[in-house]
């Protein structure tokens, strides 16, 4: 495994942690790419075909960039736990490891013998987390819970449209799953840290629709009954277009800065003062159309102590000197450049480990290493379509 840190640099806080993924698509890769990115040792087990992630465009030589950015840094192992052997490879693989994350449907892995319960009995100081749509227990626990049918029902769509005056539209990013990745790390933390105290291991039960709820800033609010003036009202700061194509926000609110914005526009208040947000944006937004650049309507604004940004793409911020100078990327794969962990430690390494492995790549170091099996029982196993 390629190792992208050196000798003399400080231990990752997750040394010496294995982990065994059996998660694909985007929450749970996503969870354990951090907890890679952390030091442990991510063992990714993948089926005959492989993370459905890896089916998904861009290629860069044959590889998907998804599939790279979210699994960087981990070993894959090639098993089929449709048949009872592997099932039990992977059940003794776990024996071998601190964490277990998956995000099958509930119930299914307990069917072949790999739930928590098994598991756990197995190997009592096992973390097991597993992602779902709606939570392992409970009336919905059955459903599908894709991120865009949670981004539908939680509210995430519909607080948008709401608050924006518009029809709703689906989200770009996957929300519900980021979210949910993100909270496992914490949750697996935060579980090593107690089983330390107690030598024993839980079993972690983490939903999308909570997990996105619990990430929502305006949930509490509709809940209170507030209405849609709402303090924090980021959506209604005017967007204009500038005479050199440039896009430009206006960071603060249009009606209750609408006279710092007019002076600061250099532009006369209309005869009848606006009564909401929309129609003040409307007058900032015509004024400031006729600046020339971004960098003429960007000095004008700051002069009154108010700030405006230029509208550009990740890889633009991504491309800039700040980014070099703060190395925020990283390679997940010869030619596929990704975002590197967001924070520094002064104690600790942080940050990409290793490229995304090929499918099985590590099928028989990891059986040997983990099971201690031998060329011939790999090479029996290889033969009967148990692992790749």
């Amino acid at each position: 495994m390629l190792v992208l840190y050196g000798p003399m640099q400080p231990p990752r806080p997750l040394d010496g942690v294995r982990v065994l993924d059996l998660s694909q698509i985007v929450a749970g890769p996503v969870c354990t790419r951090v907890l890679a990115d952390l030091g442990a040792d991510v063992i990714k087990v993948e089926s005959r075909d492989g993370d459905l992630s890896r089916t998904v465009p861009p290629f860069v030589d044959g590889l998907g960039v998804l599939y790279a950015q979210l699994n960087a840094g981990k070993r894959s192992v090639c098993v089929d736990i449709r048949v009872p052997e592997g099932a039990e490879l992977v059940a003794r693989m776990a024996e071998q490891c601190d964490v277990l994350v998956e995000n099958y449907r509930p119930g299914a892995l307990a069917g072949r013998g790999l739930g928590y319960d098994a598991l756990s009995a197995r190997h009592p100081r096992l973390i097991y987390v597993s992602i779902s749509g709606f939570g392992q227990d409970g009336p919905w626990a059955t459903r599908r819970g894709h991120a865009p049918l949670l981004h539908a029902e939680a509210g995430t769509m519909e607080v948008a449209a709401r608050l924006r005056d518009r029809d709703a539209v689906p989200e770009v990013h996957q929300h519900a799953d980021l979210y949910s990745g993100f909270f496992a790390v914490s949750a697996v933390c935060a579980a090593l840290f107690q089983r330390d105290r107690t030598s024993s291991g839980q079993h972690i039960d983490l939903s999308l629709a909570e997990a996105l709820l619990y990430a929502s800033d305006q949930a509490a609010i509709d809940l209170a009954g507030a209405g849609d003036q709402r303090e924090f009202d980021t959506w209604t700061y005017p967007v204009v277009r500038l005479e050199n194509g440039e896009t430009v926000c206006l960071i603060g609110n249009p009606l209750r800065l609408f006279d710092r914005w007019m002076a600061a526009l250099g532009a006369d208040p209309p005869a009848t003062a606006p009564s909401d947000d929309y129609q003040a944006r409307a007058v900032i937004e015509h004024a400031a159309s006729r600046f020339a650049d971004a960098a003429s309507l960007q000095a004008a604004v700051s002069e009154h102590g108010l700030v405006c940004s230029v509208v550009q793409s990740a890889s633009a911020m991504l491309e800039s000197d700040w980014a070099e100078d703060r190395a925020v990327l990283g390679l997940a794969a010869p030619g596929v450049q990704v975002v590197a962990a967001p924070w520094r430690s002064s104690s600790a390494t942080i940050g990409l480990r290793g490229y995304a492995p090929p499918l099985g790549a590590d099928t028989a170091p990891v059986l040997e290493e983990l099971l201690g099996l031998g060329d011939d029982e790999i090479r029996a196993l290889t033969s009967a379509g148990v692992v790749r």
